[in-house]
């Protein structure tokens, strides 16, 4: 930690003159639940897209976006599905991964619903502008999601370097 600075803020060695105000910016984007239901459809791997969500990180110097998806898994089918998030800014040629794969598996037939849901950070500093994330589901057999929802907080990133 460089402790000489004169500066306001000191992350690392790095060290910033912002005034504290810009330091608390932040943004809540909602997305608003949905229920996703794929009826008959089995197959190997079949992919479709179940929330999605705008953000505009703009007024953001080095933006860093706390993205919260939350689901009710309702159907009785054994199985799992897989989800992932994407991101999709403008001038991109394709989809860019911003999480890993998490994965709802069930073992046993059931009319119970669970409830799955999953944080991820994007703090990828090559973002200014509008870009939608959204969640793509994977499975073999038909899921039925209730409440399917993205959310994110954004934020600026004082220790960027």
């Amino acid at each position: 930690m460089n402790h000489d600075c004169e500066c306001e803020y000191c992350c690392d060695d790095c060290c910033y003159e912002k005034k504290q105000e810009e330091f608390n910016a932040t943004a809540l984007n909602c997305g608003s639940p949905g229920f996703v239901s794929f009826a008959n459809l089995t197959g190997v791997d079949i992919t479709r897209t179940i929330a999605t969500l705008q953000v505009n990180t703009s007024g953001f110097e080095h933006p860093c976006i706390l993205l919260s998806f939350t689901a009710n898994i309702v159907t009785g089918v054994i199985g799992s599905y897989r989800f992932q998030i994407f991101r999709e800014c403008k001038d991109q040629l394709a989809l860019v991964p911003v999480s890993g794969i998490y994965e709802y598996s069930r073992s046993v037939a059931t009319t119970v619903s669970d409830t799955f849901s999953f944080n991820v950070c994007d703090c990828d500093s090559c973002m200014n502008d509008c870009c939608t994330y959204l969640v793509v589901v994977t499975f073999n057999v038909s899921p039925v999601i209730g409440g399917a929802t993205l959310s994110a907080i954004v934020t600026e990133n004082v220790c960027e370097n």
